[in-house]
């Protein structure tokens, strides 16, 4: 049994050249042997036609899936403004793709559509391990894209994955299928065959305050709280009119001050942040606060912050059967990054600390993030999050 995986990353101002270069890196890495996948996240500073087309250059045939970053993570540290190239080469592993469009008309069935097809191109006799998601974080609720992909793959199938990002502008993100770039839309990643996998999430934000109740909502769009226009909550809050929320950008502030859900039994919050405000003063959220929630502000501590990421990352490691780890995959929402700064690459040290040796890591900044967790009482239950850092570690 073989499996090898690489990364490399470019910050070249040139489109077309930090594509090639950091898949030429990769490549080497992998001794340019031909790769099961191309997991690739590209920032949107770049064209992302001509960065695709410099990955292509170098790797012409592989199966090829990722998003639009907000930066990448790699064994190298943290690189904003980049392209990274993450390939995966194995003889015991099979990996199968799917996409599904429209997230913004149906997210469950955008969702369900990408596992199916996904699942269908799977290699049957192979035991199936985890599934990879990369959305649109803009255009609906993350939790039915979610539920989508769990009518194909089962409540407890281990499923992870991150939102895509654009640099904080919440304007567009991007979805890439082989030589394909998406928007509005899901693309899978199923891992199949002689693969183990060991997930942790942790957020380490703290409520503000007392709780506030969600009066009157409609799937990811509540319109008010405490039977007040939901945007007031931020009004109140920031001393902030409408229109200055607007000017500053609800998305960027939500970053700061996103809601929690405390979760029933459970001392933890899910986290959720607002990406747009309605006219009518409602507030469109990354995922759904059912009618009837009681929600509170929350903020970011920094030792809080990293503590989490120690504590997600020895999860991950409780889940591992076998100590011969092959690869790490993260997903960290930006918000982490915009609250550690210049500690940000303590997170990268702590990976290190915990899983020592030259194990490759594959990453990026979301603005969301899927994980399986066992918040719920049931050992590899999946949920949507917020503000979390999320990582799987495979071994073999």
């Amino acid at each position: 049994m073989t499996t090898i995986a690489s990364c490399g990353v470019s910050a070249k101002l040139d489109s077309f050249a930090a594509g090639r270069e950091s898949a030429q890196n990769a490549y080497y890495q992998l001794g340019r042997r031909e790769p099961n996948i191309a997991i690739v996240f590209i920032s949107t500073i770049f064209d992302q036609k001509q960065a695709i087309r410099g990955i292509r250059s170098v790797i012409k045939n592989a199966p090829l899936a990722g998003c639009s970053s907000a930066g990448s993570i790699t064994s190298e540290g943290l690189i904003r403004g980049s392209v990274s190239v993450f390939l995966i080469y194995s003889d015991s592993v099979s990996i199968s793709l799917g996409i599904g469009n429209d997230i913004s008309k149906n997210a469950r069935l955008a969702g369900h559509k990408a596992a199916n097809n996904a699942f269908v191109n799977s290699l049957k006799d192979k035991t199936t391990k985890a599934y990879m998601m990369f959305s649109d974080s803009l255009s609906g609720n993350g939790a039915n894209i979610l539920r989508g992909a769990q009518e194909i793959l089962g409540t407890s199938f281990p499923i992870i994955g991150g939102f895509a990002a654009d640099e904080l502008c919440f304007q567009k993100t991007y979805q890439y299928l082989n030589n394909n770039i998406y928007t509005d839309s899901v693309v899978g990643v199923l891992i199949s065959g002689n693969i183990n996998i060991g997930i942790g999430n942790e957020h380490g934000w703290q409520p503000i305050g007392k709780p506030h109740k969600i009066t009157k909502a409609r799937s990811n769009i509540i319109k008010e709280i405490d039977k007040k226009i939901a945007v007031e909550i931020y009004e109140d809050y920031l001393g902030k009119t409408l229109q200055e929320l607007n000017h500053m950008g609800i998305g960027k502030l939500g970053i700061s001050y996103p809601l929690g859900i405390k979760i029933k039994g459970d001392g933890d919050y899910l986290i959720r942040i607002p990406l747009r405000i309605e006219d009518d003063g409602g507030l469109f959220m990354s995922s759904e606060i059912p009618e009837g929630t009681d929600v509170n502000l929350m903020i970011g501590d920094k030792t809080l912050a990293l503590g989490a990421t120690r504590s997600a990352c020895l999860k991950a490691v409780s889940g591992i059967r076998q100590n011969n780890i092959k690869f790490i995959a993260v997903f960290n929402d930006v918000a982490r990054y915009n609250l550690l700064r210049k500690d940000c690459r303590r997170e990268v040290e702590i990976i290190k600390e915990i899983f020592p040796g030259n194990i490759p890591i594959m990453g990026f900044y979301t603005y969301g993030e899927y994980t399986s967790s066992d918040t719920s009482g049931r050992k590899g239950w999946s949920n949507f999050q917020n503000q979390a850092f999320s990582i799987a570690v495979f071994s073999e």
